[in-house]
């Protein structure tokens, strides 16, 4: 669908070409679908012919495995002579009916060892196999205790138990189901000992005959265990075995990990009850993850030791846990992990992608960016750019990836293992992805067309916005709210240099570079080459068309020999279009052409002030450019300094090295930022400016902007995904949706209204409750096993001032929904002689027509109607009054400096003194509007105290205080 350039210039163009942009992204996506499904099936049938070949393993190929893999290792292992006096090892095993592997375990186990000082304790749970009598047989040939347990006891306490007895130094955890190899314990001693700082010491484990096995069937013989990573599934960060079912290799040095297992895990005695042991509420499983995060967050390293082997034969035990129990107790274990890691794992896992540290993970950050087409031969700027700026990032040992819209692909299917997403292109529409991966961070980086960007109702959802100049972030930020970071381009000095050698064809005195796309350009009325006595050269697409340019156009040139258009030339010539000029926006063309060597003459001039400070040359008409060109050619001194100049102060401040620290800084900022998610309970974003939770949402998230907390707001469809996976905390604005909790959050429930529908198991779900009514969090707190305390509504001063509106002026306000109810105060009062306006939906048919002014009046517009009245009237609903719960009407109306008579509810008088004035009858509301109506002084000494009151008191920010003050301490 080709939008025709004459419509380029018609108020609904931007119409227009959003049609035609969500076309082709559905056209695209349906295209990619079809594939993939082509491909899942062709794929599904050479999986099915693969099985079928595939051929189980024969006896004698699993003796050669085995042997190999021994034998293997044997050549690998460096034993060292340990002394008889050395540390003394307490290997500590659990067993329960487990005869069959005890067996294995103690077969050559003094041979394999070979490190002379340990004991053995084994902890039986109640086994009824012969496993006591055996462990008894043994005791007489080695250093044997055995622990007998009545009742099956978790690992946890039971290992805890051993570890309390235990006489060693070191303690070494080892599960009973293991088949250890030469030379084991004398690898891992000398781990531990190499440092004061080593935590636990892990083992490599491989998979034994798997052939009998339902899930391993196809292991035999693989790595089970290199260590502990971790990866984000459905908002939880999970642990998991690095390396399992690889193929068995050689990694010979010790290496740091996160994590290992404690199926074989060392650690030293005062270590372990440093961190008070394994946790005993787990209950076989996520013991030894959380151990060694303990140990790792005391400052300790935890290490992979790959030469001590042991073959595990954990299937063989877990393969027959499959009951109900089994099922729940793996569901309790992972709720305790969350609540206990989850918030600081998601900061350790992207900050040590950021660092490339991989310790928390297997895989370094990966930046994916949303382009127009991808190809050695684009004339994509948005490609080029985000091209290099990913050399640079690479630099981290990042990888970058692109999304190209032009692609085979589709630009929204983004694969899982994508951390951050860098759109270059405001037809990119982020609530179209489709990933896996909820802990993504997208990136908005309008470069261009920056009020088209801003106007996607999905600009919102960004986490982070870029621009390129000062004024660009200020206009961003003034007409959305959205904190925007600078980001200007940049330049690659290893590709634009002054080493580029010159090209004869390519040389000229002045040149252009970039293409005609049928917008109105400067250069087309300012540049005239025949006026000058230089040789010009222009490159780009399409100048074909503009008649004065054809004698000079070179056509299209590849990006790979733009340096050398660069070093041979004197002058470029910029133009800044429409599109980036007023916003202060630099073409790459000037910092590519100064990092080359060529002085830079451009028509930004707001740009040159605001990112060159006032060095480069500017021109604003025909005349100056002429007179630049002119006098820069023929002052070559002059021109060798000004590039001398410019090319430094580029080459110090403006390179993509530059913007990937940058980049790099700022993702780290947001990384360790509390993030908070602020439930509304609106049904949908389209209809979201009439919910007043929205507007206590705004103030809220304001506030906590700017302590340096990420906020994101979720209307009700949103609440129950995972898209606030990334979330320490969530706010849950209690009106008449019930949220349930996720446990790996701090979940407040904010109850603003409607007492009546939540019930006590509803409260005691969260964390901690704020209630806007000091009677009804009196009685429920009673009531409820979680912390309540009062919080009433409030409101924004830099909202709600005083600002009187000639529009707004009536003697009477009143703003409220009817519900197709005779609010009280209106019904109340009515009729009446007195000008009064009423604001609000479904008054038609309930009041007069004559007092219904309008339906809605916006937010921002509301501190004028409520401070250009007289008198601002106030009601509750039945059961908000009944139980304390005062409308937000009245501290937003008295931060507006309006007077105010409200309806009589409890405890309001507490809050407001006299400043509000109530009444409890209609003869009685009348009386007093006919009083305060007549008196203008009175009213302005009440308005005075109440606004005095609710400034001091009852603002957003003295709201956010206190629930970071609670944040702080729970999420420490």
């Amino acid at each position: 669908m080709v939008i025709r350039s004459k419509l380029k210039e018609s108020k609904y163009y931007d119409q227009l070409r959003k049609v035609r942009n969500d076309f082709k992204d559905e056209f695209n996506s349906l295209k990619y679908k079809i594939s993939s499904v082509n491909v899942k099936i062709l794929n599904s049938v050479n999986l099915r012919k693969y099985l079928k070949k595939e051929k189980a393993l024969t006896e004698s190929q699993k003796k050669e495995l085995y042997e190999f893999i021994i034998n293997k290792n044997t050549s690998l292992v460096d034993l060292y002579s340990f002394k008889d006096n050395s540390p003394l090892v307490s290997i500590i095993i659990l067993n329960r009916n487990g005869i069959k592997h005890l067996k294995r375990l103690f077969t050559d186990f003094e041979e394999n060892v070979q490190y002379p000082a340990y004991e053995i304790i084994v902890v039986d749970n109640a086994s009824t196999d012969k496993s006591v009598d055996f462990l008894e047989d043994l005791s007489d040939e080695l250093h044997l205790k055995i622990i007998k347990n009545t009742e099956n006891e978790s690992f946890s306490k039971a290992t805890n138990h051993a570890a309390k007895i235990a006489e060693g130094a070191y303690l070494l955890l080892l599960n009973n189901d293991v088949e250890p190899t030469y030379g084991w314990l004398n690898q891992m001693m000398q781990t531990a000992l190499e440092s004061d700082d080593t935590g636990a010491v892990g083992a490599k484990l491989v998979y034994p005959d798997c052939s009998k096995s339902h899930h391993n069937k196809r292991n035999s013989f693989k790595i089970q265990h290199t260590g502990v990573a971790f990866k984000e599934e459905s908002g939880f960060i999970k642990p998991y075995n690095m390396d399992k079912a690889e193929i068995f290799g050689e990694d010979e040095k010790d290496t740091l990990r996160a994590a290992v297992t404690a199926a074989a895990l060392l650690v030293s005695k005062d270590k372990y009850w440093q961190v008070n042991g394994m946790g005993e509420k787990y209950i076989y499983g996520y013991e030894d993850v959380d151990f060694c995060l303990k140990l790792l967050k005391k400052g300790y390293k935890n290490i992979y030791c790959p030469k001590a082997l042991l073959f595990h034969y954990e299937f063989g035990t877990q393969e027959k846990n499959k009951n109900k129990e089994i099922k729940n107790r793996r569901l309790n274990n992972q709720k305790l992990f969350r609540q206990k890691w989850n918030s600081w794992l998601r900061r350790k896992l992207l900050m040590d992608k950021l660092n490339n540290d991989l310790l928390f993970s297997e895989k370094p950050l990966k930046v994916a960016f949303a382009v127009t087409e991808t190809g050695k031969d684009s004339s994509a700027g948005d490609y080029l750019t985000a091209l290099t700026f990913g050399e640079s990032l690479k630099k981290f040992g990042w990888e970058i990836s692109f999304l190209s819209r032009k692609g085979h692909g589709d630009w929204y299917e983004v694969e899982e293992d994508i951390d951050v997403l860098i759109s270059m292109l405001d037809a990119y529409n982020i609530s179209k992805i489709r990933s896996t991966n909820n802990l993504l961070i997208k990136i908005a980086w309008p470069r261009n067309w920056i009020n088209r960007w801003i106007s996607h109702p999905n600009f919102k959802g960004y986490n982070l916005v870029f621009a390129p100049s000062e004024t660009a972030c200020s206009y961003i930020e003034n007409k959305t709210g959205i904190k925007t970071l600078l980001l200007p381009l940049a330049t690659n000095p290893t590709r634009f240099n002054n080493n580029i050698p010159e090209n004869e064809e390519l040389k000229c005195d002045y040149c252009f570079t970039g293409s005609y796309w049928d917008d109105p350009r400067e250069i087309i009325e300012m540049l005239d080459p025949e006026s000058l006595s230089y040789t010009f050269k222009l490159y780009g697409e399409n100048w074909d068309k503009i008649d004065k340019f054809k004698n000079y156009n070179q056509g299209f040139i590849n990006y790979s020999k733009i340096p050398e258009v660069y070093r041979s030339t004197k002058i470029v010539v910029d133009d800044a279009n429409r599109v980036t000029k007023r916003y202060g926006s630099v073409n790459s063309r000037v910092y590519d052409a100064l990092a080359s060597g060529a002085l830079v003459i451009t028509n930004g001039e707001i740009g040159a002030n605001e990112t060159f400070e006032g060095k480069i040359p500017v021109y604003r008409t025909k005349e100056e450019l002429n007179s630049l060109i002119e006098y820069y050619m023929s002052h070559e001194d002059e021109r060798r300094a000004k590039i001398k100049q410019l090319q430094k102060f580029v080459l110090e401040n403006h390179t993509y090295d530059h913007r990937a620290e940058t980049l790099k800084d700022v993702l780290k900022k947001h990384t360790l930022k509390t993030k908070i998610a602020i439930k509304i309970p609106a049904p949908n974003w389209e209809t979201i400016q009439e919910w007043g939770d929205y507007h206590m949402a705004l103030g809220l998230k304001k506030e906590l902007e700017k302590e340096n907390c990420d906020v994101i707001l979720q209307v009700l469809p949103e609440w129950n995904g995972d898209g606030d996976a990334r979330c320490d905390a969530v706010i849950v604005l209690r009106g008449l949706s019930n949220y349930q909790p996720k446990k790996q959050h701090f979940n407040m429930m904010w109850n603003i209204s409607h007492p009546d529908e939540i019930c006590i198991n509803e409260y005691n779900q969260y964390d901690h409750v704020f209630i806007a009514s000091k009677i009804w969090a009196e009685k429920i707190g009673k009531k409820v096993d979680v912390p309540v305390e009062v919080m009433l509504q409030c409101t924004d001063p830099e909202l709600f001032y005083p600002d009187q509106d000639d529009d707004y002026k009536h003697d009477l306000l009143f703003v409220g929904n009817s519900r197709k109810v005779y609010r009280k105060i209106i019904k109340d009062l009515l009729p009446t002689d007195k000008d009064l306006a009423v604001y609000g939906t479904n008054w038609e048919g309930i009041i007069s027509e004559k007092y219904i002014k309008g339906e809605h009046i916006p937010n921002r517009e509301l501190r004028k109607a409520y401070s250009s009245c007289k008198i601002l009237l106030n009601d509750h609903w039945d059961d908000m009054r009944k139980e304390g719960f005062i409308s937000n009407r009245l501290f937003d109306g008295f931060a507006a400096g309006a007077f105010i008579i409200s309806d009589n509810i409890q405890g309001a008088k507490k809050v407001f003194e006299d400043a509000l004035v109530t009444y409890n009858k209609p003869e009685e509301l009348v009386s007093l509007i006919a009083k305060y109506l007549d008196n203008e002084e009175e009213r302005a000494k009440e308005v005075e105290k109440g606004k005095s009151i609710v400034i001091k008191n009852h603002t957003f920010q003295k709201r956010t205080e206190r629930i970071l003050e609670i944040l702080n301490k729970n999420l420490s």
